[in-house]
C-alpha cells in the first residue's frame, strides 16, 4: 500500500499549512477566521493557545455557526477522506532496529511482556513493573520531533522502563546491549482515539505559524499519540533514526 501526501508534521509550516489548506478548502478561510478571532480578543486568552481543547475548538466552529460537534465530525471526515496522516515518533532503545519495520510498533501486551519476561526482577525492577503494567498500553509517540531530539529524551537514554523491568535492566546500567532509536511514523488520522485533540493541536500550529506568540517556541513540548492498545503497520514507518543525545 502507498501512502497519501497528506501527511502533516506539526512542527513545520509548509506541512501544517498545506495540511490545512486542503481540509478548509470550500468550507471556510483560516486565516480570516483567526485574524476575526484576534481582532475580538478571543485570542488574548491563554485557554485559547494553551488549555483544553474546547476553548480553541469552540470560538473557531462559533465563528462558522456551527457547534463544536458539528464543527469536528466535518473537519474528521475531510482528514480521513484525504488520508490524511501525522506524524510521530517513537522513542525507545533496541537491539534490532529493523524490528521495528518488520513488526511495526506494538502496545504494551501479555505477548508483549512475555518476550522480555525475567523471572530475576530486582526490588527496584519489581516497583517499575507495577507501577507501568497499570498504565495504558499505548504505543506512544512524541509529536514533537525536536522534543523527540531533547538531550533528556528518558526513552531513548533508558529506554521503556516496563521492558527495563521485565529484562533485569536498570536505568543507567549496561546499555550496550541496545540502540537508542526515534522511529518516524506516519500515524493515519482515522485510527486517532481523541480527534479533538488533534484538530486542537493541527489548528494551534497553524494559527502561531501565522501569528507567532513569542512565549510558545515549545509548542508541542510532552505533547504526544496515545493509540491505546492498537498496533502501528509497519507500512506506516517512515524511518528508524539512531539517537545522538547532544
Amino acid at each position: 500500500m502507498t501512502m497519501g501526501k497528506m501527511i502533516i508534521d506539526i512542527e513545520d509550516s509548509r506541512s501544517v499549512q498545506s495540511f490545512v489548506a486542503q481540509v478548509t478548502e470550500g468550507w471556510f478561510n483560516p486565516e480570516k477566521v483567526y485574524f476575526d478571532l484576534k481582532a475580538s480578543g478571543n485570542t488574548d486568552s491563554t485557554d485559547f493557545w494553551c488549555g483544553n481543547p474546547t476553548h480553541l475548538l469552540s470560538d473557531v466552529s462559533a465563528s462558522l455557526n456551527q457547534t463544536a460537534e458539528e464543527f469536528l465530525i466535518l473537519w474528521n471526515q475531510k482528514c480521513i477522506t484525504h488520508d490524511a496522516k501525522i506524524m510521530g515518533y517513537h522513542c525507545t532503545r533496541h537491539s534490532d532496529k529493523k524490528v521495528f519495520t518488520e513488526k511495526g510498533i506494538l502496545p504494551l501486551s501479555d505477548e508483549t511482556i512475555e518476550i522480555f519476561q525475567d523471572g530475576n526482577l530486582t526490588v527496584k525492577a519489581k516497583r517499575m513493573w507495577e507501577y507501568r503494567s497499570k498504565k495504558k498500553p499505548g504505543p506512544y509517540f512524541m509529536l514533537s520531533y525536536k522534543w523527540a531530539k531533547n538531550p533528556g529524551n528518558r526513552f531513548c537514554v533508558d529506554g521503556p522502563e516496563i521492558l527495563l523491568a521485565c529484562a533485569g535492566d536498570q536505568v543507567n546500567g549496561d546499555k550496550s546491549r541496545s540502540i537508542p532509536l526515534i522511529i518516524h511514523c506516519a500515524i493515519p488520522y482515522a485510527i486517532l482515539q481523541e480527534k479533538d485533540y488533534f484538530a486542537f493541536c493541527i489548528l494551534r500550529s497553524y494559527f502561531n505559524f501565522l501569528d507567532p506568540k513569542d512565549d510558545l517556541t515549545n509548542l508541542f513540548e510532552d505533547y504526544s499519540i496515545d493509540l491505546r492498545g492498537n498496533a502501528l503497520d509497519p507500512q506506516y514507518v517512515v524511518m528508524t533514526e539512531e539517537y545522538e543525545a547532544k
